[in-house]
């Protein structure tokens, strides 16, 4: 993999993993994270006309379209199981189906073909970070959130490593927020928690950011070792809860993550 691609993914894990501790902070609030959406598109289609970007949609409309109804399933499913879960586990269960599922649906769809120590990196990435949600006691509700959130993950990134190849990532990922701020905004408004709106920015930003560096790399290299490598916060992810989020962390957590970083290590080298 490209020093580039891997720079790309390396960062944009770390803010991946800052705004979904905010999101968790917030036990989940779906008008938060509509708040969150609707800033991180302001931004990026402020950025778009500020460096006047051109607007090319003629080919890309369809999946536009796909990446925004399944963003919106995904942040309505995430909000949904953070109410209830851990967040080492249910980010880890999110996450490690999302990379088996592109892993699938890329090479199905788009015949994208991985070498041998790269597709083996991503393999043990993907049931290394599943574990912690397999052996964790979730309530149901909470582990069928959490799996329609890890088929969102796989149908959105596939669709996003072709759809970025048609329009430039900075008004793509713009289309992408403000279309979802709009479908999750009759399910928000029923949310009446307090919302700290400027922490709703911070973590827009966050947001935005991280997906863009994700957007850019999807233009340099197949979609399926992006995503694993992007499963790095994974390692972080139980360190984070624990320090942050009071959250208690098992033992052999610390032994997955470990696992997490030797599979990146893999896909770095393929």
């Amino acid at each position: 993999m490209q020093a580039t691609v891997v720079a790309l993914v390396v960062v944009s894990a770390f803010f991946h993993l800052g705004w979904n501790l905010v999101i968790r902070g917030r036990s989940g609030s779906l008008l938060f994270v509509w708040w969150l959406t609707l800033f991180g598109g302001l931004v990026a289609t402020a950025l778009t006309l500020i460096l006047r970007i051109p607007l090319q949609f003629g080919q890309v409309w369809p999946w536009l379209a796909g990446t925004i109804a399944f963003h919106a399933l995904y942040f309505l499913g995430l909000s949904r199981s953070y109410k209830d879960g851990a967040l080492a586990e249910v980010y880890s269960a999110t996450r490690g189906g999302g990379v088996l599922g592109t892993t699938l649906l890329a090479g199905l769809l788009f015949h994208q073909r991985l070498p041998l120590l790269t597709l083996i990196g991503v393999v043990a990435v993907s049931l290394l970070i599943i574990v912690p949600a397999l052996r964790g006691r979730q309530k149901p509700g909470v582990i069928l959130w959490a799996a329609l959130v890890a088929l969102t993950i796989a149908v959105y990134s596939t669709v996003d490593s072709h759809g970025v190849r048609l329009l430039s990532p900075i008004p793509y990922i713009a289309c992408q927020f403000l279309g979802v701020a709009a479908i999750l905004a009759p399910w928000a408004w029923r949310d009446h928690s307090p919302v700290d709106k400027r922490l709703a920015v911070g973590a827009g930003m966050m947001s935005v950011v991280s997906y863009l560096l994700i957007l850019y790399a999807y233009q340099r290299a197949s979609a399926a070792p992006v995503v694993a490598l992007r499963q790095i916060g994974i390692a972080v992810s139980p360190l984070a809860g624990w320090l942050l989020l009071k959250e208690r962390v098992r033992r052999y957590t610390w032994w997955v993550s470990l696992g997490i970083a030797l599979g990146s290590v893999l896909i770095v080298l393929g």
